[in-house]
């Protein structure tokens, strides 16, 4: 077997760096990860099913790394994720293309999320949905989406911010895998 001491040492610092970020994230009480993506690109978050209650969602604006503003929606909820994937391709100078993946084995628990996607696609089982179409001058509040208990059955997830007040991640593994 052939070692490849500079593939081994970029990375693990690449994986010790973001593993810091999200300990210290933690620690400060709170995880937040903001992700720069290209176009409308993104991290991806994907799971065998994600049972979410106080769910909220609303018209939002965000930033990309190539655009400065991009319609979405924020979404804002509590958690069970089971068979959680969260990753973002990265091009790195040379053409090469890289995925940071993050995995959690057990069920992830997660209070206080705010997500901000542009895609979600999945089976979805809500129980008393409320859609509501609201005058206001603020387009953020015109339209908005609750349910206080929502099922996602294998979802794909285009997020482009994700905070957590707290989570829980058992068996996290912190991953990265070069892409041909």
């Amino acid at each position: 077997m052939k070692y490849r001491g500079k593939w081994f040492w970029s990375s693990l610092t690449i994986s010790l760096a973001l593993l810091m970020a999200v300990v210290s994230g933690i620690y400060a009480g709170g995880v937040a990860m903001a992700v720069p993506i290209a176009g409308v690109g993104g991290f991806t978050i994907e799971a065998d099913q994600i049972d979410i209650t106080k769910f909220k969602l609303f018209p939002h604006v965000g930033d990309t790394s190539d655009k400065k503003s991009v319609p979405q929606v924020a979404t804002q909820m509590d958690a069970d994720i089971k068979g959680l994937k969260l990753y973002k391709d990265v091009h790195v100078p040379g053409g090469a293309k890289f995925r940071i993946m993050i995995t959690a084995s057990g069920v992830v628990k997660s209070s206080g999320m705010v997500l901000d996607m542009t895609r979600i696609a999945a089976d979805h089982n809500f129980k008393k949905l409320t859609i509501k179409d609201n005058y206001s001058s603020d387009f953020r509040r015109k339209f908005e989406m609750n349910a206080p208990f929502l099922v996602l059955k294998k979802p794909k997830i285009q997020g482009h911010y994700l905070y957590n007040d707290s989570i829980s991640l058992p068996g996290m593994k912190l991953e990265l895998h070069k892409i041909k």
